[in-house]
Parts: C-alpha cells; structure tokens; sequence
C-alpha cells in the first residue's frame, strides 16, 4: 500500500492535526520520507543505533525491549497505530536509542528524517508547536513509566539499601528497623520475590540475615550491584 492508504490515519496525528486530505497528500509530496514495511518479530532498531528519524506506526504494534541482568526480556513500552517515537532523541547529542524495538505484529512505519524535521520546524510554526508539544508529552509519559518499570533488578535495589544502611549505621550488622512487607512496599517489589533473593544471597554467602537484621559477610560482592 502507497502512502495515500494511510492518509487517514496521519490526519489523527497531532503534528499533522492542521491538515486534512488531500492538503495532507500535498504536504507529504513535498517532503522527503520513507514508507517501511516490517513482518512480525523483524528488529526495528537495535540498541545503540543512531536515531536519524521522526518515526510513525501506520499499522501493528512495535515493542520497545531490555534484555535485564538475568537474562530476561522486559517490554518496556509499545507504540500502535498512530503513535510516534524518536522524537525525544533526534535532536539530542547523544542521539542513540537506549533500547531495541520490534514488530510484534506485521508493521508499517512511516520515517521522517531529521532535515525534514528541521525544515518544518523552522518553516511551520504550527508544526513547530506540535512538536514541541509533543516532546513535552512524550517526557511526561516516560517519566510515569519509570515509576512504574525499573531496569534495576531485585537484586540491586536490595543492595542498594543494605549499602546506604552500611554507610549511615557504619557497622556490618545492619538494623533495618523495618520488616519483610514494608521493606518489599519500600523497594517496590513483591515480599515473595524479596525473600527467593535473600535466599539466594544468602546461599551465595553474601548476606544473611534474621527478621530485622541483615548481616553483611561479603561487602565487596554487595558493592558490584551499585
């Protein structure tokens, strides 16, 4: 399918909210972009790779992925029809995807590359306040899903506070002064995931540890997660 079969749906894309039809037609006529068709699982950008494109989702769903310390894959966000992503790094001085993404269904992306995005910008202000509206969103979206998805692992956060506590209290018995639950509530995890890490860091001889106390036996391993 040519662009004109997705016209309709670059209408609903707030950059392009001023434009209707066959204006919409016009105005990509004029402009320099590629059409990008993607089939389930095909890898969109891997990580590291230089943003060099305002991207569109015409069709299917892209998956923003992680692979954590353990080996286990996390998503961490995903674009539909409409949305868009590369915004907020190509005009950034380290203009390199953190993540890599993938079509998890067949896809189509419409890429618009920098220097168009730059000519607009200074040619149309509507278009320029879109766009600066829609950075302004894309930061308020990811800044709500960091409260809610870390990288960090179990692991790490764990360490982490053991770690401040050794600093603060100074000694290698550290009160925690706070039980299972609400120490699982603090780290922001499940008290069943805490306790299976505790366990294993115990067997592995870093910690151990009894209800309020936790007790430090290889402070070097713990200072590898931080």
């Amino acid at each position: 399918m040519e662009l004109e079969g997705y016209i309709s749906i670059l209408s609903e894309v707030p950059i392009f909210k001023k434009y209707t039809g066959e204006n919409l037609l016009e105005f990509f006529r004029a402009l320099k972009y590629k059409l990008l068709f993607y089939s389930k699982d095909s890898v969109i950008f891997l990580e590291n790779d230089k943003c060099e494109a305002l991207s569109i989702v015409l069709d299917g769903i892209i998956q923003v992925q992680k692979i954590d310390s353990y080996g286990r894959l996390l998503t961490i966000a995903e674009f539909q029809k409409g949305e868009t992503f590369g915004e907020n790094l190509l005009f950034g001085s380290g203009n390199y995807y953190p993540m890599t993404a993938v079509a998890r269904t067949n896809s189509v992306i419409l890429r618009i590359p920098k220097e168009a995005v730059l000519q607009l910008c200074l040619q149309d202000t509507d278009f320029l306040t879109e766009f600066l509206r829609l950075l302004s969103d894309k930061a308020l979206t990811l800044s709500g899903r960091l409260k809610q998805v870390t990288l960090k692992t179990i692991r790490q956060k764990i360490c982490e506070l053991i770690y401040e506590k050794y600093i603060s209290q100074k000694e290698l018995v550290i009160n925690l002064q706070m039980g299972r639950k609400e120490w699982a509530d603090r780290l922001g995890v499940q008290r069943p995931s805490l306790s299976r890490e505790l366990i294993r860091m115990k067997k592995e001889g870093i910690i151990s540890y009894d209800r309020y106390n936790i007790y430090i036996k290889d402070i070097d391993s713990i200072q590898k997660y931080l």
